[in-house]
C-alpha cells in the first residue's frame, strides 16, 4: 500500500527526535513531494539557525520516494476541484494522486478534507 506524506508529519518526528518515518511505515512505500525538502529545511532553519537544513531534509526523507514537482504537478495541483485548499497544499495533494498513493498522512485539515473529497485516504 503506497502512502504519501505531508512535510508537517515529518518536522514533528524530526522536532521531536521520534524514530524515523520508516520505522512507523515499515514495509510500505512512502511518497513525498519535493516541496517536502525545502519545507522541512525552512522549518529547521526557524528551530536552529546552524543547522546543516539540507542535510537534516535529506537525512529525514532516506528511503522516502520524493516526487519532483513537474509541470504535470502543477497543472494537476491547479485544477483539483477543492474550493478552498492553499496552493503548496494543492501540490501535496496533486503529488499524492500522481503516485496512486492510496494513504495520505496529514494532519492539515483542510488538506485531509481535499483528500477525502478527491477518494483519498487519510491517517
Amino acid at each position: 500500500m503506497p502512502v504519501y506524506v505531508d512535510s508537517g508529519i515529518v518536522i514533528d518526528r524530526i522536532l521531536a527526535q521520534s524514530s524515523s518515518l520508516l520505522a512507523s511505515t515499515a514495509g510500505l512505500r512512502v511518497a513525498t513531494s519535493a516541496l517536502c525538502l525545502v519545507e522541512i529545511a525552512r522549518r529547521i532553519r526557524r528551530e536552529d539557525d546552524t543547522a546543516d537544513v539540507w542535510a537534516v531534509a535529506q537525512q529525514a526523507l532516506a528511503g522516502v520516494d520524493v516526487v519532483a514537482i513537474t509541470p504535470q504537478t502543477l497543472a494537476t495541483a491547479a485544477r483539483l476541484p477543492v474550493r478552498h485548499l492553499k496552493s503548496l497544499d494543492a501540490i501535496h495533494v496533486a503529488s499524492a494522486l500522481i503516485t496512486r498513493c492510496d494513504v495520505v498522512l496529514t494532519r492539515d485539515r483542510q488538506m485531509a478534507r481535499a483528500c477525502e473529497e478527491l477518494g483519498l485516504a487519510v491517517a
